[in-house]
């Protein structure tokens, strides 16, 4: 049997003998060249994450993040004040102990649900970076008003990304008893958003890909540019 890249190819011959013409068939194995299909083009890589600093300014506003929240047009959301004062709050205490009160934002709506909070760490907590709500444990800190519980994130965040901080290092009073405790432990662990997860904060291994990506999308509706 040919090859299945070879074909044959028939000609006719012409042949005399003993006064008698006649036809003669003969097949002759020719390479034929065989045109392969291109391959399927490759997925396209995923976007690198980028190293969103956690200490600096903020690349949004107040009214921007208002405005971006309320796009998503959520249901069931129970925060203590309205959006507009929270997300004020966030661009104020990251302004005070110079922490990107946007990305804090940010990681606020990962935590909380987009607000919507959870049984074990409800509303009334104002709590709205899960602290103290460590997997597997059956408490989470309170704070008692909003302000209070946006100065607690915020002065976490500062712990995780400074090195050898104590409390002279923050600009107001540490508002959280457990910051207090695990502070020199968590100090300088993560100085970029890149840093979080796998046990930094959360152990979701994928916890600063989706911080990445609420972020883009908070800069995408707002009409800021980031790397």
């Amino acid at each position: 049997m040919a090859s299945p890249l070879r074909t044959r190819r028939c000609v006719a011959a012409l042949a005399t003998a003993t006064g008698l013409t006649f036809s003669v068939s003969a097949c002759i194995p020719v390479n034929t060249p065989v045109t392969l299909p291109p391959p399927p083009p490759a997925a396209p890589a995923p976007a690198p994450l980028a190293p969103w600093p956690i200490m600096g300014p903020s690349m949004m506003n107040a009214a921007q993040l208002t405005a971006w929240y309320n796009s998503k047009r959520i249901t069931g959301a129970t925060p203590t004040v309205p959006v507009a004062v929270l997300a004020q709050y966030y661009i104020e205490e990251g302004q005070i102990e110079g922490v990107a009160g946007d990305l804090a934002f940010t990681q606020a709506m990962l935590e909380t649900g987009w607000l919507r909070f959870s049984q074990r760490v409800p509303g009334t907590f104002n709590n709205f970076a899960g602290i103290g709500a460590v997997d597997g444990g059956t408490t989470a800190s309170s704070f008692p008003d909003a302000r209070t519980g946006v100065r607690a994130h915020v002065q976490y965040l500062k712990a995780y990304a400074t090195k050898s901080i104590t409390r002279a290092s923050f600009a107001n009073p540490i508002v959280s008893s457990r910051l207090a405790t695990v502070m020199t432990w968590v100090s300088g662990r993560a100085t970029l958003w890149t840093q979080m997860g796998n046990g930094n904060w959360a152990t979701d291994p994928g916890y600063s890909a989706k911080i990445d990506s609420i972020y883009r999308n908070l800069a995408r509706h707002s009409g800021v540019k980031v790397k």
